[in-house]
């Protein structure tokens, strides 16, 4: 199934760890192991049974870290962060190591399975995850061995993450949907291809950004200016014109851009 296809057919991505696979899919490689969704219920089900009885939340929390992090030996990649490899599940599955949200997400499925109410959580520069209550949220840090945030300590994950460019805001510890979750996966990657002058790489993830945001001029934007360093002036200059005609008012800037591109 292509990422197109998984949107038509989920488009609120309930099949998360389907969705997040096939996000970053042409990086995947031929080589295919047991599916993401088996390995992750098959956790789950081993969880299942140590659970505390009589039911303990804080400890069934600190069952989940164990086994998560220290029996499994998940934790965060922190020697070679911006390797893309640390966006695709299978390989931080097999590698033990990943990015804040591809931690994030096996948490999170691993905790829903087990009848947790287990939400993304999207903050700047660093991704954890929460667990809704009656009496409110409780949040965690997979990328740091699950462990527990209260909001000081995300606002200092904020400040740490970027450089102070960010204040803390609490609204930023609002829960974002699985789609969101999807987004933020694949700008993440986009990001770093760009940054490194990946192009071919940076036109899929333009790509599957369209895809999830096809309403949205800046998903438009970006590709344009993907294809363009890779030489292909129809092609931006198609894109450039879907960013012009969604962006939702005059946008000098894209406008200025068409005009020197005509000219040329």
């Amino acid at each position: 199934m292509s990422f197109h296809e998984y949107l038509q057919e989920d488009p609120d991505c309930l099949r998360l760890l389907e969705g997040a696979v096939l996000a970053v899919g042409p990086l995947l490689g031929e080589r295919e192991g047991p599916p993401v969704a088996t390995t992750v219920a098959g956790w789950a089900d081993q969880l299942a049974g140590r659970m505390p009885l009589p039911w303990n939340f804080h400890g069934a929390v600190d069952t989940l870290n164990r086994f998560l992090f220290q029996e499994l030996g998940l934790r965060g990649d922190r020697e070679t962060y911006d390797d893309p490899v640390n966006a695709v599940l299978p390989k931080v599955i097999e590698r033990k190591r990943g990015m804040p949200i591809t931690l994030s997400i096996l948490w999170m499925e691993v905790a829903r399975r087990l009848g947790f109410d287990a939400v993304g959580v999207g903050l700047p520069g660093h991704f954890v995850t929460g667990l809704r209550l009656d009496v409110g949220m409780l949040y965690y840090d997979p990328f740091n061995g699950g462990r527990s945030l209260g909001v000081e300590d995300a606002a200092l994950l904020v400040e740490q993450a970027t450089g102070g460019r960010a204040v803390f805001q609490p609204s930023m510890l609002t829960p974002v949907s699985n789609r969101a979750i999807l987004t933020r996966l694949v700008r993440n990657l986009h990001v770093r291809f760009v940054r490194m002058g990946l192009w071919e790489e940076a036109l899929w993830t333009s790509t599957h950004l369209i895809l999830l945001l096809p309403g949205e001029s800046a998903s438009y934007r970006d590709r344009a200016f993907v294809r363009f360093k890779l030489g292909e002036r129809l092609q931006g200059l198609l894109d450039l014109q879907e960013a012009i005609r969604l962006s939702p008012e005059d946008d000098p800037e894209l406008a200025a851009w068409m005009e020197r591109l005509q000219e040329d």
